[in-house]
């Protein structure tokens, strides 16, 4: 007979569910590891890149508040 881990709720037996195993930290995943200047550069032009979609929506809310109002 397995016992599982769990504890009772409301009169009721909850099983804990198994922990998720360690991530890995060694070895390659394919990806740039972080703390490398290629990953350091990968991830600045994703904020670049981020900060730019940011600005054009920001600029596009702007100018369709604005043409809401002059239509008032």
């Amino acid at each position: 007979m397995s016992e599982t881990k769990g504890h009772f709720e409301r009169g009721r037996w909850v099983e804990e569910p198994e922990p998720a195993p360690a991530a890995p930290t060694t070895g390659s995943t394919g990806r740039h590891q972080p703390g490398t200047p290629d990953a350091h550069e990968q991830i600045e032009e994703a904020a670049r890149k981020a900060g730019e979609d940011l600005e054009r929506a920001i600029n596009a809310w702007a100018e369709s508040a604005r043409k809401a109002l002059q239509k008032r």
